[in-house]
């Protein structure tokens, strides 16, 4: 009988390491995704240029400081804290589209770069280096999206009969287009004026019509961007015009709603506000 103790008792003294290397999985080089390097000194800042605006930024090391610009959310400005050299340390940014990008840092007095261009990368293809990090539907996260909102800001125009003018300035619906379960909503705004329009906010809400002799009132809900093309261009200038994208999660309407795009300037009083019905919703057209 004892011999038979030993062992199980072997065995059972065993069972927790074997659990634990059960579980310890190898890491393939699928998983694994390369990142950037970049130098940074003291006396030299440091600029990179992002895609998209800029959500999240984790510096590895207290020996350099960074963040994103403020008259420009996809520019990111790093430093040396100090004069001295210090070990390779990391940076990882979250950019809107929900993009994760991973920096290797290292000290140099005398950097090769001081500007770091990825939107020439991403614009070649290049994406795969850059890992997905945002939650929801397939089409959010696939590579084309990108793609899929330059077609549309380029398409041409298809809907002539939603718009309001002001002092000057104009803003219409060119066209609706989807593909699968995004939305792209193609805006115009056309600049008559002598001044400059600086876009201060974009904003989309379903709005709920109130019927006749209803007072009380009714509850905007936001409709949150999926993403905004172009969101670094902010300025439409004088005698000129700009074309916006705003791809959104795609919906229809009942007939009492209405889908509303605000866009207000900085420092003025020009606001426009124009208002997409179901009907015209109806009407998308595949990308």
């Amino acid at each position: 009988m004892k011999r038979l103790l030993i062992p199980i008792c072997l065995l059972l003294a065993g069972a927790p390491a074997m659990a634990q290397l059960a579980f310890v999985l190898p890491m393939t080089n699928a998983s694994i995704r390369p990142s950037y390097a970049i130098q940074v000194s003291a006396n030299k800042t440091t600029h990179i240029i992002f895609p998209y605006e800029i959500r999240y930024a984790d510096l590895g090391s207290k020996e350099i400081a960074g963040e994103a610009v403020e008259k420009a959310g996809n520019v990111f400005r790093l430093k040396a804290t100090g004069q001295n050299m210090f070990m390779e340390t990391n940076l990882t940014i979250v950019t809107s589209d929900g993009r994760l990008f991973s920096f290797l840092v290292s000290y140099k007095d005398q950097p090769d770069a001081v500007t770091y261009d990825l939107t020439k990368i991403l614009l070649d293809g290049d994406v795969s280096k850059s890992a997905k990090v945002s939650s929801g539907s397939q089409a959010r996260l696939a590579d084309n999206l990108n793609k899929q909102g330059e077609l549309a800001m380029h398409s041409r125009r298809k809907i002539r009969h939603v718009g309001y003018q002001t002092q000057g300035m104009n803003l219409f619906l060119k066209n609706i287009l989807y593909k699968d379960d995004v939305m792209y909503i193609v805006l115009g705004l056309d600049n008559s004026s002598k001044l400059d329009y600086q876009i201060d906010y974009l904003r989309t809400y379903v709005m709920q019509l109130k019927k006749a002799g209803e007072s009380s009132a009714t509850q905007d809900v936001p409709v949150d961007p999926i993403k905004e093309f172009d969101a670094s261009e902010v300025v439409v200038p004088r005698h000129g015009d700009l074309v916006k994208v705003v791809a959104i999660q795609r919906l229809t309407l009942e007939k009492d709603r209405r889908l509303v795009v605000q866009v207000g300037e900085e420092a003025g009083g020009r606001q426009m506000v124009i208002s997409i019905g179901p009907e015209e919703l109806a009407m998308a057209r595949p990308l």
